[in-house]
C-alpha cells in the first residue's frame, strides 16, 4: 500500500558502476530494456539515481502508480525534462502545459471527446477505413504501420479540424521519424549542444518542427474568418474566449493543433500495428476475430467505453491485450515536488518518477506468460480480478489520455473492418519480435511487411 507519511529507506538500486553501464545501454536508446532489468533485479521499487547524482526512481507496482497518478497526484508535476524537451513540438499544449492553463485548456477541449461526440463519428472512420481498403486491392504486401498512421492522420484530420490532411502523411511521417529520433537522445544520456547552438542535431529537429508548423498554419490560415461555419475542435479554438473575455492566441492555437494532430492519431497506429502483428502471429486468434466481426455492423461490436472490465466484445478485448504487450506510450514520468513516502521507500523531492506502462504491463507477478497474445485476460470477470493500475495504457487520475474514447472505439472501427475484408500475414514469418522505437511512443523501427489476403 503506498504510503506518504513517516521517514523510510532509500529503495534498493544498482552501484555506481552499474549506473554507468545504465548509462551506456540509454546511450543506445534501450530505455525500455534498462527499466525491465531494474525491476528484475531490484523490484517493483528502484533507486534510478543518474550517475550525475540527480535523483530518480522506477516505480512499477500498481498501488504505487495509483498514489502518483491518483492518491498524492497534487505533488507530482510532468517531470522537468520531458516538459522541456517534448515542449520544443508541443509548446503549452494540453500534453505539456500545467496548472491553470491546462484546466482552462481541459475544460474547453473536453466535451470534443465524450462518448457522444465519439460515436458520432462513427460513419467517418469507417468511410476512411473502407477507403484505405480500396488503397489495399490488388497489391500483394503492405508496411502495415505506414497504412494505419496514414489512415489514422486522415481520420484525425477530418473529425478535429474538418481538413484533408493526408496529403501531408508523407512529410508528417518524415518528421515524427526524425523527432522520435531526437527526443530520444535529449531526454535520455546522450549529450545534446543547447537549442541555439546550430548543431546537425538542432538543424534536424527544427526542421522536422517547421515541417509540422506549416501543416498547421496552413489549417489555421484556411479557417480564419470562417470559424462559424464548423464545429469542431479547430474552430473551437479559434472562437473560444479566456475568463477575461479575450481570444486565444496563435501560438496557443498552434499548440493545441500540434498536440492533437500528432499524438492523436501517432498512438492509435501503434496499437493498431501491434495488434495486426500479434494477430498475424496468433492465427487461432486471428480466425476467432474475423468470424466475429464478418458481415457484423461494425457499431455492433465495438465497446465504446474505454474500462478495461465488463464489455463482452472480444474485438475490444483483442486491441487492449495487444495494447498491455506494447503499451502506445511505454513510460510516463512525474516529478516530486515534496518529498513522499511510497512502499516504505523515501522519495525525496525533485526526484525524477518513472512509472512505466511497459514495465507493469509485462510483470510476471501480475499476468501469467505474459508475453502471451491472450484476449480473454479482458474478459468479464478476469480483469477485475487484477489490481488497479496492473494495465494503465491511458496514464490514470486527472491527467488521463483526454482523447482515451476516442481512440479505442477509432481502434475498434479500423480493426473490425480490416479483419472482416483481409487476413494479415507476416511477408517474412520471424522468430524474434520487430525492433521497438520506443522514443515517447511505442512503435516497430522497421516496416512490418504484411501480405494482404482474402479469406477463403
Amino acid at each position: 500500500m503506498a504510503r506518504n507519511q513517516g521517514s523510510g529507506a532509500t529503495p534498493p538500486g544498482p552501484g555506481v558502476l552499474e549506473r554507468l553501464g545504465q548509462a551506456r545501454r540509454l546511450l543506445s536508446e534501450d530505455v525500455t530494456g534498462v527499466l525491465t532489468r531494474a525491476r528484475e533485479q531490484y523490484g517493483p521499487v528502484v533507486d534510478l539515481t543518474m550517475p550525475n547524482g540527480d535523483p530518480g526512481v522506477l516505480l512499477a507496482e500498481p498501488s504505487a502508480v495509483q498514489h502518483v497518478l491518483e492518491g498524492n497526484a497534487g505533488n507530482y508535476r510532468r517531470a522537468s525534462v520531458y516538459r522541456e524537451e517534448l515542449s520544443e513540438l508541443f509548446g503549452d499544449g494540453l500534453l505539456t502545459s500545467e496548472g491553470d492553463l491546462w484546466h482552462r485548456q481541459h475544460r474547453l477541449i473536453r466535451p470534443m471527446f465524450g462518448s457522444g461526440s465519439v460515436q458520432s463519428f462513427t460513419d467517418l472512420i469507417v468511410d476512411e477505413t473502407d477507403a484505405m481498403l480500396d488503397r489495399w486491392d490488388g497489391r500483394e504486401e503492405i508496411d502495415l504501420l505506414e497504412e494505419m498512421e496514414r489512415v489514422t492522420l486522415s481520420i484525425i484530420g477530418k473529425a478535429m479540424f474538418s481538413a484533408d490532411v493526408e496529403r501531408h502523411a508523407a512529410d508528417i511521417r518524415a518528421a515524427l521519424q526524425v523527432l522520435r529520433r531526437g527526443f530520444q537522445r535529449e531526454v535520455g544520456v546522450v549529450p545534446t549542444f543547447p537549442e541555439w547552438v546550430p548543431s546537425p542535431h538542432n538543424r534536424r529537429m527544427q526542421g522536422a518542427i517547421d515541417d509540422i508548423d506549416a501543416v498547421v498554419h496552413e489549417l489555421i490560415d484556411a479557417r480564419r474568418g470562417r470559424a462559424d461555419e464548423y464545429d469542431d475542435l479547430l474552430s473551437k479554438l479559434l472562437t473560444a474566449r479566456t475568463e477575461e473575455g479575450t481570444r486565444m492566441d496563435d501560438e496557443q492555437i498552434r499548440d493545441e493543433l500540434v498536440t492533437f494532430l500528432l499524438a492523436g492519431h501517432e498512438t492509435t497506429a501503434a496499437a493498431l500495428t501491434w495488434t495486426g502483428y500479434l494477430l498475424a502471429c496468433n492465427p487461432g486468434v486471428h480466425e476467432r476475430l474475423h468470424e466475429h466481426v464478418a458481415g457484423a455492423d461494425p457499431t455492433d461490436v465495438v465497446g465504446f467505453s474505454a474500462g478495461a472490465a465488463g464489455d463482452e466484445s472480444f474485438l475490444k478485448r483483442c486491441v487492449q491485450e495487444a495494447m498491455r504487450i506494447y503499451p502506445p506510450v511505454p513510460v510516463i514520468t512525474r516529478e516530486a515536488i515534496d518529498g513522499d513516502r511510497i512502499e516504505g521507500y523515501e522519495i525525496p523531492a525533485g526526484a525524477e518518477v518513472v512509472l512505466s506502462q511497459f514495465v507493469v504491463h509485462r510483470d510476471p507477478d501480475l499476468w501469467e506468460d505474459p508475453l502471451a497474445y491472450r484476449p480473454e485476460r479482458f474478459a468479464p470477470g478476469a480483469r477485475e480480478a487484477q489490481p488497479a493500475y496492473s494495465f494503465f495504457p491511458f496514464g490514470g487520475g486527472q491527467r488521463i489520455c483526454i482523447g482515451r474514447l476516442f481512440a479505442l472505439a477509432e481502434a475498434q472501427l479500423i480493426l473490425a473492418r480490416v479483419v472482416s475484408e483481409v487476413r494479415l500475414t507476416l511477408r517474412s514469418p520471424r522468430h524474434d519480435t520487430p525492433a521497438v522505437d520506443s522514443a515517447v511512443t511505442m512503435v516497430p523501427d522497421e516496416p512490418v511487411e504484411m501480405a494482404v489476403t482474402d479469406w477463403a
